[in-house]
């Protein structure tokens, strides 16, 4: 009687999972083997089924699987919430490099390194966010994004200013368009970049052309009331502001007759000192930048200088450079000078070959005279020129600072001041006979006032003495009066503001009540004019309280006060088009820097909070389009 053979049953499947039923009941097919592997069981049942798993082939093909994961890790549904997950978390990785200053370059380690130390997280495991991919979600969808956002704010917006500015790269001239304004709801006075473009030149008309172009494509030109820019006849024209071809004058014929046009501020201040220092028979910016020089890339020379140091018992500090177009750079040189002045003077008198220029300043007896006076003056505009470049400076705080620099020069001159180690080093000189030397510097410093005075009095005459003063209550440094508020309303009215004086007036007066409040409150006191406004309309929330005194703010703070902010964006093209990025396309740097600048205060962690709560922001990075 033959043998009764054994047949796969339901139970060896439940004991050998890695099998299920074969061609026919004898047999058993392997999942893990490659296709068509099946098993006789006929004969030993089980035991087949066990010595199969031992063979060499079973065992690499195990080892196969282990190394290689499923489809359903490498594929995800469409609109489940782990695919909103991955999306978010790559814009965000994306958005991380920017933030950060990495290479794109670095994003094609970093998405294998996530999988590799997060291997238990599935949206680690999905996200796949190289180079390409990183630089076309920043080009393609997230500065886009910024801008787009700047453009919603403003619909509801009356009024903003623009700025704008050259940079060159090489032979490639970058300019800015950054637009200022006022948004009660976001923390107040708002500076965003709307875009950054290159152009063929820097003539007038091509920049009017290209601000217009850019505001009338976004459809807010007829909003924009301020231009600023650096004092340039390019941008101004000159002294007087004619009409002829500058971008001011071209801008308010093409956008607004009644265009506010401001010079930047520190701007002027630099220019003053020296227009001032050129009266100086030493002239302390070359004496500064020829020294700096002289020692900048010689090794020997630095390692003398400071057995100099040591013997005349100064410590030793390396130069500092000074750049005529960095407006805070020469007091920290001068006063760096002054405290090598000692080992430097031993130095250069004990050289053999010193520079002709060098070599005079250090022999005139004057020399540590003019520059001690030059660090006293200096530390006057320095204070003043920082704070003026401060973000979130309305023209309030710039006009008081002008006003503080006047009043400093006119008291300086009227008073004949002297600092103290200026007249101690003159009387030093005077006993050691060189009376007529410190007469002729004593001549020079009465000249050098008078010539930063005039200077200041006629570049300042549009801010401090033009109509835009009936805006200085708006300080809210004191309660306002309505004989100053009705100044402004008559100013805004004239330039085709509709301002209702009656409903103004019972605004101010709520307004009068609350600076009341806050008189003893010294955060508030110390606050910037457009922080108090944004505390007041967020005090009172229901706009009928408040709406002409709005209008006003909002035309008002959307003046620039300076032209800082676009120094700032040069600032951020020049840290991203490095040697060792000078690949980046014109549109890479483009978007690196709107991105950059306009969620300049959005961490990553807010930024991926922001991109899980907008599904259409979600669609744009997972669509193929972000390529084209």
């Amino acid at each position: 009687m033959p043998k009764r053979k054994c047949q796969f049953t339901d139970e060896l499947q439940r004991n050998f999972p890695a099998f299920r039923k074969g061609r026919t009941k004898w047999e058993a097919l392997c999942t893990v083997c490659s296709a068509g592997t099946h098993v006789s069981v006929a004969h030993r049942g089980a035991l087949d089924l066990e010595h199969h798993l031992k063979t060499a082939k079973h065992q690499k093909s195990v080892r196969a699987v282990e190394n290689s994961g499923n489809l359903s890790e490498y594929f995800i549904q469409p609109g489940s919430q782990i695919q909103s997950n991955v999306t978010a978390g790559e814009g965000t990785l994306a958005f991380h490099t920017v933030k950060h200053h990495f290479s794109y370059l670095s994003m094609d380690c970093t998405a294998g390194l996530m999988k590799q130390i997060c291997s238990d997280s599935e949206i680690a495991r999905k996200i796949t966010c190289a180079r390409t991919k990183t630089e076309a979600i920043v080009n393609s969808v997230i500065a886009p994004h910024s801008v787009e956002m700047v453009m919603a704010a403003m619909s509801s917006i009356s009024h903003f200013g623009v700025s704008t500015d050259a940079s060159n790269h090489g032979s490639v001239k970058m300019f800015p368009l950054l637009i200022q304004y006022f948004d009660w709801k976001c923390e107040g006075l708002q500076t965003k970049v709307i875009d950054l473009h290159n152009l063929t030149d820097e003539t007038a008309a091509t920049i009017a052309s290209y601000i217009t172009g850019i505001l009338e494509d976004a459809e807010i030109i007829q909003k924009c009331v301020a231009f600023s820019g650096d004092n340039c006849n390019t941008n101004f024209g000159g002294l007087r502001r004619g009409d002829g071809n500058n971008v001011f004058a071209n801008l308010k014929r093409s956008i607004n007759p009644n265009l506010i046009g401001i010079g930047c501020p520190a701007h002027i201040l630099n220019n003053c000192i020296q227009h001032g220092a050129d009266r100086l028979s030493v002239d302390i910016d070359s004496i500064v930048l020829k020294i700096f020089n002289f020692f900048s890339i010689y090794t020997v020379r630095t390692e003398a200088l400071k057995e100099f140091a040591e013997f005349v018992e100064v410590q030793y500090r390396p130069l500092l450079y000074h750049s005529k177009t960095r407006w805070l750079s020469l007091f920290p040189a001068v006063e760096r000078l002054l405290d090598m002045y000692p080992a430097l003077a031993a130095y250069f008198r004990s050289h053999e070959k010193c520079p002709v220029t060098i070599e005079r300043f250090f022999d005139n007896e004057m020399s540590e005279v003019y520059l001690w006076f030059i660090h006293s003056l200096m530390s006057a505009f320095h204070c003043h020129i920082a704070s003026i470049e401060r973000e979130g400076n309305s023209l309030v705080e710039v006009m008081e600072h002008l006003e503080s620099v006047m009043g400093v020069l006119t008291q300086r001159k009227e008073q004949n001041f002297m600092p103290i180690k200026v007249n101690e080093i003159l009387a030093q000189k005077a006993d050691a006979g060189f009376e007529d030397e410190c007469k002729v510097f004593k001549d020079e410093v009465s000249d050098l006032y008078t010539t930063c005075i005039q200077y200041l009095e006629a570049w300042t005459r549009d801010i401090l003495d033009g109509e835009l003063t009936s805006f200085k209550w708006m300080s809210l440094n004191e309660v306002p009066d309505w004989n100053n508020v009705e100044a402004t309303v008559k100013y805004l009215i004239g330039i085709g503001l509709g301002i209702a004086d009656d409903k103004c007036f019972d605004q101010l007066c709520n307004l009068q009540a609350f600076c009341k409040d806050k008189a003893e409150d010294v955060g508030f006191r110390d606050a910037l004019a457009h922080q108090k406004w944004y505390l007041y309309f967020t005090h009172r929330k229901n706009m009928e309280l408040f709406s002409e005194l709005l209008k006003i703010a909002e035309f008002f703070f959307a003046i620039p006060s300076h032209n800082a902010n676009v120094e700032r964006v040069f600032s951020l093209i020049q840290s991203q088009w490095t040697k060792e990025r000078n690949r980046l396309s014109i549109d890479s740097v483009r978007a690196i820097v709107i991105t950059k600048y306009n969620f300049s205060d959005m961490t990553c962690s807010d930024f991926h909070k922001h991109l899980l709560a907008s599904p259409s922001l979600l669609m744009k990075i997972r669509s193929s389009e972000k390529y084209a």
